[in-house]
């Protein structure tokens, strides 16, 4: 039995230490899509573009916030940033917010 745990333990921390740098990558790939869009938005024949807080954000702790060229996703104590091609001025979208950008 002892034994058993001692295995358990072994697998458990590294397997968790694995799910968090999932998530840090997932959230930096996040916000780079986020720039990639509004990029693409910029650069497109639409005169505007609404974002909706909870369809890119992944939970209700979490906010967008743009400013210059920098877009940065928080969540908790954490933020993943990403750079934009064109500046902005300062936009924070929380979770239950809607946003329209107007060129």
């Amino acid at each position: 039995m002892v034994c058993g745990l001692a295995v358990l333990a072994a697998v458990t921390v590294p397997m968790q230490s694995f799910y968090d740098d999932r998530y840090q990558e997932s959230m930096t790939d996040s916000a780079d899509r986020l720039s990639l869009i509004l990029d693409e938005f910029w650069s497109s024949e639409a005169d505007s573009m609404t974002i909706r807080g909870w369809e890119v954000l992944p939970s209700s702790e979490s906010s967008l916030e743009i400013e210059g060229h920098e877009l940065i996703i928080r969540t908790g104590d954490c933020a993943y940033r990403s750079l934009m091609s064109k500046s902005m001025e300062r936009v924070h979208i929380g979770y239950s917010d809607e946003v329209t950008i107007n060129k």
